[in-house]
């Protein structure tokens, strides 16, 4: 079999239409077309169902792009390896980075890497909303995290904690008695989150080291930590912030922090990966740019 053919075959595939992938694979139509008919050809089976509009693949055209398509992957991949080990990054990086944290933190840094590294093409999908990285083929996810992580295949890259805190306004702590254990929180307005940090920050840690999860009712839930900071501030209700993104309102006295019986949990900051398998050498430089950028950041 032409391992040739196998890509074009990939490409029609995943595109669903020779017209599609011969624009980007930059090749002529006919020439395309040409080729999957040798594919069929040497393989003694029809892969695709033509049409004027449509393509589709028969049942022998989809199992053999199933059973095709990481190999090429693979392949691409090796070529890729073997450039970066002259520092020369090329191929596709495809990374998902919460929105506000990639403006606020990393912003520069992916610029920066992006120049560093003409022949890589990187794309960033900015969320603060959880995805599944291996259904959107994301090659690496910088995420939020706040107490135990469950146990998956997805390979998991520490890369920054930030301590946090509980804190309210002065005129809240007013209203309503100051908390001195966390179970006292359910009785009292708290903010918290809608999809992020899987819709609940309240985690803590006791004496013992273990995390302990509050289902907390809310009525202002926001996936911003800014939004989360302006409704603490507008005194919408009791908080779990990192320190280092309330200092300044602490200093001020804007918002008060709590001491309570547990200690509010880090938020972590992770690298993840789909699975072991699937982590390349261009998404370990940039889990590494962004750990020095973190490192730097924390520490300015």
């Amino acid at each position: 079999m032409n391992l040739d053919h196998l890509k074009l075959f990939v490409a029609v595939a995943e595109q669903e239409s020779i017209l599609a992938a011969s624009k980007m694979l930059d090749i002529p139509n006919s020439t395309l077309s040409r080729q999957i008919k040798n594919l069929e050809g040497q393989l003694g089976q029809q892969l695709v169902l033509r049409s004027t509009r449509h393509l589709r693949l028969t049942a022998e055209g989809r199992a053999l792009y199933e059973r095709a398509r990481p190999l090429v992957a693979a392949l691409s991949d090796i070529g890729h390896e073997v450039k970066s080990r002259h520092g020369r990054l090329s191929g596709t990086l495809t990374v998902a980075i919460p929105s506000e944290f990639c403006v606020t933190w990393l912003n520069r840094g992916i610029a920066e890497f992006s120049r560093q590294h003409p022949e890589l093409a990187l794309e960033c999908i900015t969320s603060m909303a959880p995805l599944d990285p291996v259904r959107r083929d994301v090659h690496v996810s910088i995420a939020y995290h706040r107490g135990d992580r469950q146990s998956s295949n997805m390979v998991v890259r520490p890369l920054l904690s930030l301590a946090s805190s509980v804190v309210a306004t002065p005129e809240l702590l007013a209203q309503y008695a100051a908390p001195s254990r966390i179970s006292e929180l359910a009785e009292l307005p708290c903010i918290s989150t809608l999809t992020a940090l899987k819709s609940n920050p309240w985690v803590f840690i006791d004496d013992k080291g273990q995390a302990v999860s509050l289902k907390l009712p809310s009525r202002y839930k926001v996936d911003s930590s800014q939004m989360l900071i302006s409704g603490a501030l507008a005194g919408i209700g009791f908080a779990i912030i990192p320190t280092a993104f309330c200092a300044s309102h602490l200093a001020s006295g804007e918002l008060v922090e709590l001491t309570l019986d547990c200690q509010p949990a880090p938020l972590d900051i992770v690298a993840i990966y789909p699975n072991r398998n699937s982590i390349s050498v261009r998404a370990r430089a940039f889990v590494d740019m962004v750990k020095t950028e973190l490192r730097d950041k924390a520490l300015a």
